[in-house]
């Protein structure tokens, strides 16, 4: 179906009631009737799957008004530039199945899309008053006055504000898009892939990766019909995948083939398994609702069974309680290990040794190659200490010196500024002599 398809309705001649947080032009890639009028919808509240009308998903009413003060702000037609440019794009991208013939204006518009449509959703808007609940309990434990203006939480009319806000500059997050490279995905098989109500979400390969744009190895997913799934990748993933296709050999096929797709602007495609994967993505990162061309969301509730918690989301993020250190990475390698977050890339060294009495972290590692690729930056952002899933340690701004005088793989991760260094050393000596 041609792009023109998608862009071809008038626009209404007065603000429309009924305000949108997943467009009409991207549903309809979802839509279950020839005419692009219905989509199947799964609610993870109750469990149960129904058919509605794509005006009426994905939408709610007055959502974009600001009422406050007598007044009345309609601001449903800001985004009405962003919304065209986006629905032509992801049509051609549809029509196509390619990424190849995009230029630098279709790839600033694709950035765009995502960064808005992140924003727009009642999920976001959601997020900073529930922070502010959590800040306000956290306040209220350490004998705070609630009752004071400052710590008032917001009105509805302020996370409308909010959201007009991070339109006008959404300059930062567009960038932080930009800095990433998208590619396709396409099932190979029969699965087919599902979107949400918050359709752009993160995954991260890495067992100590963080979901955020800005976070090293991550991956930002918007799917864009039943059969093509948008992925954004980092930098480090598309080095690491240019790497392995400079070499010669037949292993790590899927991979290289991941790699070439990525390279070409063509689809890759995925097994059903893989679908399924993406899709749970989709499930726990939504807050309510579930789209699909086909009623048969079977497997979204046999996963919501088997993972409790992930029914409603109330914030995409939330405060850590008081006095906890950061919680467990459930995926991260037994025993101790050491996490390299550099300027450009980022690795985990496996320890095999750790010096409890040498300066900042001093410990020995069979990691060789990785180990001297780390030293090699003279200003790391940051290392993390982990024992098995849980953080001991975190020090910023550091680098890591080798130290071959104790052998081969020794190494100490030390603060890159000498005077800070020495700063640190007379605290611990101080401190040494102190507690003798």
């Amino acid at each position: 179906m041609s792009a023109s398809y998608f862009l071809s309705m008038s626009k209404p001649s007065k603000p429309s009631r009924k305000h949108h947080y997943v467009t009409q032009a991207q549903l309809r890639h979802f839509a279950r009737d020839k005419g692009r009028t219905q989509i199947c919808v799964f609610d993870k509240t109750t469990g149960q799957s129904f058919t509605s009308s794509i005006l009426n998903a994905g939408s709610e009413n007055g959502f974009n008004t600001i009422i406050d003060d007598g007044g009345r702000l309609n601001f449903e037609a800001m985004f009405d530039k962003v919304d065209t440019a986006g629905a032509a794009i992801v049509a051609q991208i549809a029509e196509r199945r390619s990424l190849a013939w995009m230029r630098e204006e279709q790839v600033l518009s694709l950035a765009d899309l995502g960064t808005v449509q992140l924003f727009r959703t009642k999920l976001a808007r959601e997020t900073p008053g529930v922070l502010a609940e959590e800040m306000r309990d956290l306040l209220d434990k350490l004998g705070a006055d609630l009752n004071h203006p400052q710590l008032a939480p917001p009105t509805e009319a302020d996370a409308k504000r909010g959201t007009m806000e991070a339109f006008v500059k959404r300059a930062s997050h567009r960038d932080s898009f930009l800095r990433l490279m998208p590619g396709l995905v396409e099932p190979a098989g029969s699965a087919r892939f599902l979107i949400s109500d918050h359709p752009v979400v993160f995954s991260n390969p890495f067992p100590y990766g963080d979901h955020a744009l800005q976070a090293q190895g991550i991956l930002v997913h918007l799917p864009l019909s039943p059969s093509l799934l948008l992925t954004w990748h980092c930098p480090t993933i598309v080095a690491r995948l240019d790497h392995l296709l400079s070499t010669d050999g037949s292993e790590h096929a899927a991979l290289r083939a991941y790699g070439w797709g990525l390279a070409s602007g063509e689809p890759v495609t995925i097994s059903d398994k893989e679908v399924e994967r993406y899709n749970f993505v989709q499930v726990t990162q939504s807050r309510r609702f579930l789209f699909s061309h086909t009623a048969d969301f079977s497997g979204v509730g046999d996963r919501l069974a088997a993972k409790p918690g992930t029914v409603q989301r109330d914030a995409l993020v939330h405060l850590g309680r008081m006095g906890e250190g950061p919680p467990p990475r459930r995926h991260m390698p037994e025993g101790w290990n050491m996490v390299v977050h550099g300027p450009r890339d980022h690795c985990l060294l496996h320890l095999e040794e750790i010096d409890a009495d040498g300066e900042g972290i001093t410990a020995r590692t069979s990691d060789l190659a990785l180990l001297n690729a780390a030293a090699r930056d003279v200003r790391l952002d940051y290392v993390e200490l982990y024992n098995g899933p849980r953080q001991q340690r975190h020090l910023g701004h550091v680098k890591l010196e080798k130290l071959a005088n104790r052998g081969a793989g020794w190494f100490r991760a030390v603060h890159f500024d000498d005077s800070l260094r020495a700063l640190d050393r007379q605290i611990r000596e101080a401190s040494g002599k102190n507690e003798g």
